[in-house]
């Protein structure tokens, strides 16, 4: 009886886990088929964060990749369907701004923008949430075939 007890238990912990992670993979499998027919997908990032107070800063995830010159790139951003945020994506040299999926005169937000790479090197990816919102979204970077 204990063994059953513990076994039963044990499933019950595990069974949200696995739930989150296979909606984790098929939000990134979906954002992937999204990026278009001419690209190869490169890399992914999960990005998780919580809403903020409005007296503080608003919470980002960053990433660090190297980027090859003369190579197309892509980077997308999709947003789960229950994210209360919309995710923003913005490729910095330094602190150079070079791209983001976000328009700040327009205020539109944008699932993805192309970046033609003109110098080798370490580049900032910086993933967040329009207006401090809580959120899930997937970020892909791909390479843009010719």
């Amino acid at each position: 009886m204990k063994t059953l007890f513990i076994f039963f238990l044990a499933t019950l912990l595990t069974v949200p886990c696995k739930i989150m992670a296979q909606s984790e993979e098929k939000l990134v499998d979906d954002c992937v088929f999204n990026t278009g027919e001419n690209t190869t997908y490169l890399k992914d990032y999960i990005i998780k964060l919580p809403k903020v107070d409005s007296n503080k800063e608003a919470p980002v995830y960053k990433a660090t990749i190297v980027l090859v010159k003369t190579t197309h790139y892509r980077f997308t951003i999709c947003n789960s369907a229950n994210s209360e945020g919309k995710g923003i994506i913005q490729l910095y040299d330094n602190y150079r701004l070079l791209g983001s999926s976000y328009n700040q005169q327009t205020e539109k937000i944008y699932n993805s923008f192309d970046f033609p790479c003109n110098k080798t090197g370490q580049y900032n990816i910086q993933y967040s949430f329009k207006d401090g919102e809580k959120g899930l979204a997937v970020g892909i970077i791909s390479l843009v075939r010719k």
